[in-house]
C-alpha cells in the first residue's frame, strides 16, 4: 500500500510538471521564469506581483489535478477531455510559432476571424500531428492516475468543479487589477476562458462607427474614381520590380518607368496579418492616431464613411469570401456605408477569383461614372496553400509545389519559394498588367498594396508565414511587415512625388485618400502624413495582430 501510495504522488508530480513544461515548450517551467520577472527588484511591488501570480498558478494547477481524484468517472473523463484538447491547442499553436504563449486574446481574434480557411491548417502535419499526440497523451496518462488513487481518496464533483471556478475567478480578477499579470501566463485549461471572456467583452464590436456630420470635404475631390486594391500575402522584396533577384514581374518591371506608375517599393504594412491590416486600413488606425488604442479600434470612422460624406458611391468586392459572408472584422454597421458589396461563389476556384475581381474592375474603369465612385478590392492573391494561387500554364520558376498541402517545412524550402514566385508572377504582374490594359483616365487613380508580406522561413522554429506574435517585437520575423504599394494614375509619377529622404507606409493610404476625397488638412492630418508628404522619420510602426504592441522598422529594412 505505501510503494502505492508513492507511485501515485510520483505519477502526481510527473503530471504536474509535464503540464508545466507543455504551458511553455520553449522555456520550459515558463512560470518560474514569469515569477522571476515580476518581481524584479526595481519594481516596489515586484515581490507582491510575484507571490500573488505564483500562488495563484500553484493554486490553478492543483484544480486541474483535483480533476484526477473526481469520484463520477464520467464527469472526471469529460473534464480531463477538456484539458487535453485545449492543452494540444496551446502546444499547436506553440509549435507553429505563432505565439509562445499559446492561446492568447489576439490569436484568439485572427482564429474567429480566419475560421473559413480552417482547413488550410493541414498544410501543417507535423504539429499538428504532434500535437494530437500530446493531447491524447495526456488524457491516457490521467487515465492512468486515476485508476491508482484509492476509492477511499476521491471526492465529489462538485468540489473539483468549485475549486476550478473559483481559480478562474480568482485569475481573472487577478489580471484585471495587475496589469503585469496576463491570463496567457497560466494553464492552457485555465486560461482559455479567460482569453474567450476578454475576447467576448472587449475585442467584439457592433456598435455603428460615427462620423461628425459636420466634417465635411471643403473642397473638390481630386478623382471621380478611387480604387484601393489590398492584395493578399504579397512580400514587397520578392518583387523584382523592387528589386528581387528573379523576374517574377516582367510587366511591372517594364511598366515602371511610365509617368502613370508611382512604385513606393517595399514599404511598412500596417499590421502582420490579414484581418488587422484590412481593419487598420480601412479605419486609419496607426501609430499617428492620438487616441486610446482599443478606444480607436472601435470607435473610428471606416474609409467607407468619409466617402459616402463625400458624395461617393462606396462599393466593397471581396475575392476571398462568398456572398453573404464578412471577414476582416467588418460587420452589419459599416455595410450601412457600403453601396455595394460584392463576393464570388465558392464554385470559382481561388485560381480564377483575381480573375473574375479583374473583371468587376475593368467595368468600374471603362463605364463612364455617373457618380464619384470609392472602390476597395481584397484580393485572394498568393494566400497559402501558394500552388492554388496560379494555373499550371503560368508557371516560371520550378521544381514548384504542385498539391495544396505540401507541408512548410525546411526541406520543402525550395520548391514552396518556387511555388511562392510563381503565385506572385500571377497574382501581382499578370493582374495589373490585364488591369492597365487600357490606359486609366485622367480622373481614376489606383492603389496598390497587400495585407501583409511573408516570412518564408525566416523563423526556423516557425513553419507559419505570418500572424506570429510575441510579447518582444525583435522576436518577430520582419518579412511579413514588408509589402509593396503602388500608385496608378495618369501623370502618377508628378502628382504623387517620391520624395528624397522621405519614408513612405502602407499606413499614409488613409490620410492621402481622404486629402483626395477634399477633406481638410485638420482632417487628415490627424492620421500622420500623407503619400504626397512622406515620413521625416528614419522608421515606421506597424502593430502587431490586433494587440497595442508596435514593431518598429528602420529605413535600412526598406527599399
Amino acid at each position: 500500500m505505501k510503494t502505492k501510495t508513492v507511485l501515485v504522488a510520483l505519477l502526481l508530480a510527473g503530471y504536474a510538471l509535464l503540464l508545466t513544461y507543455l504551458q511553455s515548450i520553449y522555456s520550459p517551467l515558463g512560470f518560474i521564469t514569469e515569477t522571476s520577472y515580476l518581481s524584479e527588484p526595481y519594481d516596489k511591488k515586484g515581490f507582491i506581483k510575484g507571490g500573488l501570480y505564483l500562488s495563484s498558478y500553484l493554486i490553478s494547477l492543483a484544480a486541474i489535478l483535483s480533476i484526477l481524484f473526481i469520484a463520477n468517472k464520467w464527469i472526471a473523463n469529460l473534464l480531463l477531455a477538456y484539458c487535453a484538447v485545449l492543452f494540444g491547442v496551446d502546444v499547436f499553436l506553440q509549435l507553429l510559432g505563432s505565439s509562445t504563449n499559446g492561446i492568447t486574446v489576439t490569436l484568439l481574434s485572427t482564429a474567429f476571424n480566419e475560421m473559413g480557411r480552417a482547413s488550410d491548417l493541414l498544410v501543417y502535419k507535423t504539429p499538428l500531428i504532434y500535437s494530437i499526440l500530446i493531447a491524447l497523451g495526456i488524457f491516457v496518462l490521467a487515465l492512468v492516475i486515476r485508476q491508482l488513487i484509492p476509492i477511499h481518496k476521491r471526492i465529489v464533483a462538485i468540489w473539483s468543479l468549485l475549486f476550478l471556478v473559483l481559480s478562474m475567478l480568482g485569475i481573472g480578477l487577478l489580471s484585471h487589477k495587475v496589469f503585469s499579470i496576463k491570463t496567457q501566463s497560466y494553464l492552457a485549461p485555465i486560461k482559455a476562458p479567460l482569453v474567450l471572456r476578454e475576447y467576448l467583452t472587449e475585442y467584439r464590436t457592433t456598435s455603428q462607427r460615427i462620423l461628425d456630420p459636420s466634417i465635411k470635404p471643403t473642397q473638390a475631390a481630386e478623382y471621380q474614381t478611387i480604387i484601393w486594391i489590398i492584395d493578399e500575402s504579397i512580400s514587397g522584396d520578392y518583387l523584382a520590380v523592387n528589386g528581387y533577384s528573379k523576374p517574377n514581374t516582367p510587366f511591372l518591371t517594364a511598366f515602371k518607368a511610365n509617368a502613370s506608375m508611382q512604385n513606393y517599393g517595399t514599404v511598412a504594412s500596417i499590421s502582420n496579418c490579414s484581418n488587422t491590416s484590412n481593419l487598420f486600413l480601412r479605419i486609419g488606425l496607426n501609430a499617428s492616431v492620438k487616441q486610446d488604442f482599443k478606444t480607436a479600434k472601435n470607435t473610428l470612422p471606416t474609409i467607407f464613411q468619409y466617402a459616402k460624406q463625400a458624395g461617393f458611391e462606396t462599393s466593397l468586392i471581396d475575392a476571398q469570401i462568398a456572398p453573404g459572408e464578412m471577414q476582416n472584422n467588418l460587420t452589419g454597421q459599416d455595410l450601412k456605408f457600403i453601396d455595394h458589396n460584392l463576393a464570388f461563389p465558392r464554385t470559382i476556384h481561388p485560381k480564377d477569383r483575381d480573375q473574375a475581381l479583374l473583371q468587376e474592375l475593368n467595368k468600374a474603369l471603362s463605364n463612364q461614372a455617373t457618380k464619384n465612385q470609392f472602390i476597395v478590392a481584397v484580393k485572394w492573391g498568393a494566400h497559402w496553400p501558394y500552388s492554388l494561387a496560379y494555373p499550371t500554364e503560368q508557371v516560371l520558376f520550378q521544381p514548384a509545389a504542385t498539391e495544396s498541402l505540401t507541408e512548410m517545412v525546411a526541406a520543402n524550402q525550395e520548391i514552396l519559394t518556387n511555388s511562392y514566385l510563381n503565385a506572385l508572377h500571377y497574382s501581382v504582374d499578370y493582374f495589373l498588367q490585364g488591369l492597365l490594359a487600357k490606359p486609366l483616365q485622367a480622373n481614376q487613380v489606383i492603389f496598390y498594396t497587400s495585407d501583409h508580406g511573408q516570412s518564408l522561413f525566416e523563423k526556423q522554429n516557425s513553419p507559419i508565414t505570418h500572424c506570429h506574435y510575441a510579447d518582444d517585437p525583435k522576436e518577430l520575423p520582419i518579412g511579413e511587415f514588408k509589402v509593396p504599394l503602388m500608385i496608378f494614375s495618369p501623370e502618377a509619377k508628378s502628382k504623387f512625388p517620391k520624395l528624397e529622404n522621405r519614408l513612405y507606409a502602407q499606413a499614409q493610404l488613409f490620410p492621402s485618400t481622404l486629402q483626395l476625397l477634399g477633406y481638410d488638412k485638420s482632417v487628415y492630418a490627424a492620421h500622420g502624413p500623407t503619400l504626397m508628404q512622406g515620413s521625416e522619420l528614419d522608421y515606421s510602426e506597424a502593430y502587431v495582430l490586433d494587440s497595442e504592441t508596435k514593431i518598429k522598422i528602420p529605413k535600412i529594412e526598406l527599399k
